[in-house]
């Protein structure tokens, strides 16, 4: 979609076409319910309820004075804090509208209220690492490399080829004429030299991929 420069939402997550597909053979196999793991992450993480130490944001050099000053004003005139974790209900809304086009119900059991809150009062060495899930698994009788691989799976080095391959031509293009740095939410001369670090670096830094997802995006709404 992104290839073909086809109209589609600039905020939406840049692998829903994968999902699509798995969504569509669901469908075709006349499935109406589909359960989700959606979830399952927020509820082992860090929460807002509790008075665990955030990780410190990972700094975005490229950032313009107008996407500076919109992040200082974003926790300004919140909603009162739901019983949903705020990613899950952000992951809904990006996810589930995908499964009812495709004529499926989705179901987060890993989201009910109750689960939520109990997950909330356990002590951190109950979620760290998800142990409580993974001890889950063992109980059930499945295999060590099933309950605790040694390498988790991961988009990284998938995502890594594609940012050398496809996204640094589109970053090279985006230093000739850009909607993000003529609207003032990017800096120009900062994200060329991220362009430069780029030919030198080792890894490719994955936040260039939501910049030039969202510049993608908005050039095909144009």
């Amino acid at each position: 979609m992104r290839d073909l420069c086809k109209p589609h939402d600039p905020a939406g997550a840049f692998y829903q076409e994968a999902f699509d597909v798995v969504r569509e053979q669901a469908a075709a196999r006349r499935c109406e319910v589909m359960f989700t793991g959606s979830g399952g992450d927020e509820i082992n993480a860090h929460h807002s309820r509790t008075q665990a130490e955030l990780p410190t944001p990972e700094p975005v050099p490229w950032l313009g004075a107008k996407a500076a000053r919109a992040l200082a004003e974003v926790n300004e005139h919140l909603a009162p804090i739901p019983a949903l974790p705020v990613p899950t209900l952000m992951a809904f809304g990006m996810h589930n509208p995908g499964f009812l086009r495709a004529g499926i119900w989705p179901v987060s059991p890993l989201v009910h209220p109750r689960i939520v809150r109990f997950m909330e009062q356990l002590p951190r060495e109950h979620k760290r690492g998800k142990a409580l899930f993974r001890d889950r698994i063992r109980r059930a009788g499945l295999p060590e490399w099933v309950a605790a691989p040694a390498e988790p799976e991961n988009f990284l080095a998938v995502l890594e080829r594609g940012l050398r391959s496809c996204g640094l031509p589109v970053l090279d293009d985006m230093l000739k004429e850009s909607i993000l740095v003529d609207l003032g939410y990017v800096d120009g001369k900062a994200l060329a030299q991220a362009r430069r670090n780029a030919d030198s670096a080792p890894v490719v830094p994955d936040l260039l991929c939501d910049v030039l997802a969202l510049e993608v995006g908005l050039r095909s709404l144009m």
